[in-house]
């Protein structure tokens, strides 16, 4: 089966700005990929999701999602978390948000579990307006935010047990903060998985948060080609994006190369699952 591949706006940024709404959308159209995205961050490009209940009719495209981030040590009320509410109650065209939380309050560290209880009575709120939307609630793991690593994703899924609630498996934050046990890691995200991205990557001092670098996907260290083999091994068949974060430079071509990239992977998980089992290293 082909999946259906979006891809992030992040791939639309450069040091010389962002490429408008309209232009992203007609050359993510032209270029074949099946779905959009949208990065409101704190609530900087609220009237873009305004677009977004026009965008299948407009352009042809499916909404991957929204991705915002959540920062509670400003408190529930700050106009930048109180409209993420907001968006959930009046959102259109798409059924999707892609939630990172930066913190829950200070002195409360990555991936501490001392914060559960904040973000669970902020989650709580957000998913009553959900379900009652028909929206999911995706946790974005996200290098050096209180949701670090899946495994945070994956604790607060558990004890929220909430069928609105999931998460989004993002390839170069795994490999980003961790960079290990790929299968454990997939196998205990796969009740709560809804959606993927994935990046090209390797390690570097000069990369993203001094860690590793964000490229396109036929280049880099990190191996797309397992991590897409063990999503197919767990039968994961929604979508699967490309990340794409401010690389810079010439927007649709790196599009159409990350796009050709994962349909040759795709192809070859396809023919050879048992290939991606012997690229794996404890």
């Amino acid at each position: 089966m082909a999946y259906p591949f979006y891809a992030m706006d992040f791939a639309f940024y450069n040091s010389m700005g962002i490429y408008s709404f309209e232009a992203r959308c007609e050359m993510l159209k032209e270029i074949g990929y099946d779905a959009t995205h949208l990065s409101v961050w704190h609530g900087e490009r609220w009237r873009d999701v305004e677009k977004l209940k026009n965008v299948k009719e407009k352009y042809g495209l499916d909404v991957a999602g929204v991705y915002v981030v959540l920062d509670l040590s400003l408190g529930e009320d700050h106009p930048r978390n109180a409209g993420i509410l907001k968006m959930l109650e009046i959102m259109e065209g798409c059924s999707t948000v892609e939630l990172a939380i930066q913190s829950v309050g200070e002195h409360i560290h990555p991936s501490d579990p001392k914060g559960d209880d904040i973000a669970v009575k902020w989650l709580e709120k957000a998913l009553k307006i959900a379900e009652r939307r028909n929206i999911n609630i995706l946790l974005y793991t996200h290098l050096s935010f209180w949701i670090e690593r899946h495994e945070d994703a994956v604790r607060l899924c558990k004890r929220l047990n909430h069928p609105n609630l999931g998460i989004v498996f993002c390839g170069y934050h795994w490999y980003a903060a961790d960079g290990t046990n790929l299968k454990g890691t997939i196998q205990a995200v796969a009740p709560y998985l809804k959606q993927v991205n994935m990046s090209g990557s390797s390690r570097n001092p000069h990369g993203f948060g001094g860690v590793a670098t964000i490229e396109p996907l036929d280049v880099g260290e990190l191996d797309n080609f397992a991590l897409l083999g063990q999503l197919k091994k767990i039968g994961y068949n929604g979508m699967i994006g490309y990340l794409g974060w401010s690389e810079g430079g010439d927007a649709y071509s790196k599009l159409r190369r990350s796009l050709n990239a994962f349909r040759d992977m795709e192809r070859r998980v396809e023919a050879h699952p048992h290939w991606a089992d012997l690229k794996l290293t404890p």
